[in-house]
């Protein structure tokens, strides 16, 4: 509920969001994760990351590119600039909180500070 909670409220923001689910696809709902790029956005995923920080909002950075871990470096020499768009996607996605403990209030207030980190000055 919360998933799509959040799906509904950033509908219109300059991030992309996540995919909906497929008609016959079971989804796990675990993780709710924004695209922030500053190409569109205003704003880059750190400037992101700090603003919510400031706001007590703990959001997260769950996963580098799979060429940017260093066992795939050592391992089959990988180099991330060599996947430009796996690089790309991995620096600027972002998780947000989502667990069925916030309440009510919390949700409103991620769902503002959100809405507000985007808005246009």
């Amino acid at each position: 509920e919360l998933w799509k909670q959040y799906q509904e409220a950033f509908s219109g923001l300059p991030v992309v969001l996540p995919c909906e689910p497929g008609e016959n696809v079971r989804h796990g709902y675990h993780l709710y994760a924004l695209l922030v790029d500053v190409d569109h956005a205003g704003q880059g995923r750190d400037a992101f990351i700090d603003r919510m920080t400031q706001k007590g909002i703990g959001i997260g950075v769950h996963y580098l590119s799979i060429p940017e871990h260093p066992y795939y470096q050592e391992r089959f020499g990988w180099q991330p600039t060599d996947y430009p768009e796996a690089m790309k996607i991995g620096r600027t996605t972002v998780s947000l909180p989502l667990s069925a403990k916030l309440s009510d209030v919390q949700v409103d207030y991620i769902i503002d500070q959100v809405k507000g980190a985007f808005s246009k000055k």
